[in-house]
């Protein structure tokens, strides 16, 4: 009889899904679900016999899916300091993982920033004062391109936003810009120290 040979077919794994389906079909008339605490399952075999049991409910998939807030504390911290490239590759070296059990990546990062409405660091550092190339040249009245070679000399203080190094960078006091004194082999307008950094606010 099906009924005595059931747990045999059933596990065969030469069984093909659709047969397992059709097996199915045979043997129960209907099933009816209640959900509440738990998951109640009445069966009602053909024949009119009955059956019910009960599972546990499964977890919502926005809380399987939640990152830990000790994880998510870290991000925002590193946030202050760092681009999302550099928070994934910090977080991997901790050894911590996804929800997925899996390693962080720039996407991982940005997708969990935005979720969770983190600050980008770029947003960070904006928050700060800190200016773009662009508006560096117009307030010290110099080129686009002296801004970018003051800034790989080492005369202004600049700090990487993203994972293309790009840079936002420290306003000078006006005091401290020297302009040239005419002439064609003047000397070039330049920042009156060198004593700036390139790092991390």
């Amino acid at each position: 009889m099906l009924a005595n040979d059931f747990p045999r077919v059933w596990n065969d794994p030469s069984v093909e899904h659709r047969e397992r389906t059709r097996i199915l079909r045979l043997i129960i008339e209907d099933v009816t679900l209640i959900s509440g605490p738990v998951i109640q399952i009445h069966v009602r075999l053909r024949g009119a016999a009955t059956r019910s049991l009960t599972v546990a409910k499964p977890l919502p998939i926005a809380q399987i899916r939640k990152t830990k807030l000790e994880v998510l504390a870290e991000i925002n911290r590193l946030l202050d300091h760092h681009c999302d490239r550099e928070v994934a590759e910090i977080l991997n070296r901790q050894g911590c993982r996804t929800w997925q059990n899996e390693p962080f990546n720039l996407k991982k990062i940005a997708h969990i920033r935005e979720a969770f409405q983190l600050k980008s660091r770029f947003s960070r550092l904006r928050a700060k004062g800190l200016l773009t190339a662009k508006e560096m040249s117009t307030r010290h009245g110099v080129t686009f391109t002296t801004i970018n070679s003051w800034g790989r000399q080492g005369l202004l203080t600049k700090y990487r936003y993203d994972n293309d190094r790009r840079c936002l960078y420290e306003p000078l006091d006006e005091n401290l810009i020297m302009k040239g004194q005419g002439g064609s082999k003047s000397q070039a307008t330049v920042p009156r120290f060198c004593t700036s950094r390139t790092g991390a606010v």
